[in-house]
């Protein structure tokens, strides 16, 4: 349940960040963040699913897709 509320937030923080950004004429910060935010979300899921004793492929994927969102907040410029 914790979670679920985490994941319901981080959803609410990418949808008004996508916003702010439309509005500030795509300024890279936003943008940014959605990233990040996408990155912490994949992260917390693939820790839901170490919890609920899914696959090892399933948290890897899901783990490394969270690194990766990671990876491409840091190279936007």
């Amino acid at each position: 349940m914790p979670l679920l509320i985490l994941k319901v937030l981080l959803i609410v923080l990418m949808i008004a960040m996508i916003v702010m950004a439309i509005v500030n004429d795509i300024d890279i910060i936003y943008v940014k963040l959605v990233f990040i935010l996408l990155g912490i979300n994949f992260i917390v899921e693939g820790v839901e699913s170490y919890f609920q004793k899914e696959g090892q492929i399933i948290v890897g994927k899901e783990i490394g897709l969270g690194i990766l969102f990671f990876l491409i907040a840091i190279f936007l410029q």
